[in-house]
């Protein structure tokens, strides 16, 4: 499942006249209150900048729609994935509905890109990075431990010094944890920290959140 073709032959299967999002796990209803916050986290320091937002392997999902629509701050959110007909579908879906955001600064872009090849990125350029079910994918695929590796490094390196990294996932902490800390501390150490999120039609959801490290020391929270 981390092949394009396969997507695409997905999201052309599930194409009807009437254009639904399709998202992994939850909606961008469920965990609004928890992602807005993040928005805002530790302050970029200056008012006027917008807050970047990279949503990778976004599909057809309105998280990203959401932040943009709901943030009271500016914010410039880029939704990316490997499939071009999901891409080709959200621009057609937000330029029929004319969606408007909360902030008149805001932006919102749709990206054809490899998660796992952020080069269109500057380094220490993203405050929030958004990963819904995309590292859950790469890791049940063929040979998927090394791209999902692959991903998470890249998703560090576009990372702020004091922005997120949000993995949610249906993974228990106890095997999610040691394999993040394990593949983080090959391209430097984070911080992670999970934030069960509740159970959504009966399963158990989590937020793995990863924050660059500021002491020598690896920490741990579960709540």
């Amino acid at each position: 499942m981390d092949k394009k073709e396969t997507w695409d032959r997905f999201y052309t299967e599930n194409r009807s006249q009437s254009f639904r999002h399709f998202d992994w796990f939850f909606s961008y209803r469920a965990v609004s209150g928890f992602l807005l916050p993040f928005l805002s986290a530790g302050g970029p320091g200056d008012a006027s900048r917008l807050v970047r937002v990279l949503d990778l392997g976004c599909g057809t999902s309105d998280i990203g729609l959401g932040l943009f629509r709901d943030s009271p701050v500016p914010v410039q959110v880029r939704c990316a994935d490997i499939s071009p007909v999901a891409i080709v579908a959200m621009q057609r879906q937000v330029s029929e509905c004319q969606l408007e955001p909360r902030n008149s600064r805001s932006e919102l872009r749709f990206l054809e890109l490899d998660c796992c090849d952020l080069s269109g990125f500057d380094s220490q350029s993203v405050d929030l990075v958004l990963d819904k079910g995309t590292t859950d994918v790469l890791l049940r695929s063929r040979d998927g431990g090394e791209r999902a590796s692959r991903m998470l490094a890249e998703a560090l390196r576009v990372l702020r010094r004091s922005g997120s990294f949000l993995q949610f996932s249906d993974e228990d902490p106890d095997a999610r944890v040691p394999w993040l800390e394990s593949e983080s501390g090959r391209v430097g150490r984070a911080s992670v920290s999970v934030q069960g999120l509740g159970t959504h039609r009966g399963v158990c959801y989590y937020s793995y959140i990863l924050t660059h490290r500021t002491d020598p020391h690896p920490a741990l929270l579960l709540s």
